[in-house]
């Protein structure tokens, strides 16, 4: 297995491509941890895995202009949308067995952007999922 370094990544928010201004994208996937213990003779919890909360972490630089952050996340985020989302490790490459695409239906219940002065414009952005399915990676 191969390593590498993220440069190349590829985000598609609401059918645009912000690619280019965010810099960072985190896919979280966790099981609520539900305890099913009895009594029996070990004294010992037994947990299932209960709910599961998926969402997608992305740092966004800031951007104003016409098809870029500002204008694809805020409209979104105003009305209430659930749109589609993709990531991928590579850009340059279709989805496949060796760049698996990320993919699900969000929301963004939160948009906070902010700068400070002297610092780079840049903020974070958390895409919820929407429906049942939740984030699936595709290979193809």
């Amino acid at each position: 297995m191969s390593k590498r370094i993220a440069l190349t990544d590829f985000l598609e928010v609401d059918h645009v491509d912000l690619s280019d201004f965010c810099r960072s994208v985190k896919f979280n996937s966790e099981h609520a941890q539900e305890d099913v213990s009895g009594f029996n003779s070990s004294g010992r919890d037994e947990y299932l895995a209960g709910r599961t909360t998926q969402s997608l972490e992305a740092e966004f630089f800031g951007s104003y202009g016409s098809g870029e952050v500002h204008q694809t996340l805020y409209e979104l985020h105003r009305d209430k949308s659930t749109f589609p989302i993709k990531w991928r490790p590579n850009q340059n490459a279709g989805a496949s067995a060796t760049n698996p695409e990320l993919r699900a239906n969000v929301q963004l219940l939160t948009y906070s952007p902010g700068a400070t002065r002297g610092e780079v414009d840049a903020f974070s952005a958390t895409f919820t999922c929407a429906d049942s399915t939740g984030f699936v990676f595709y290979e193809t």
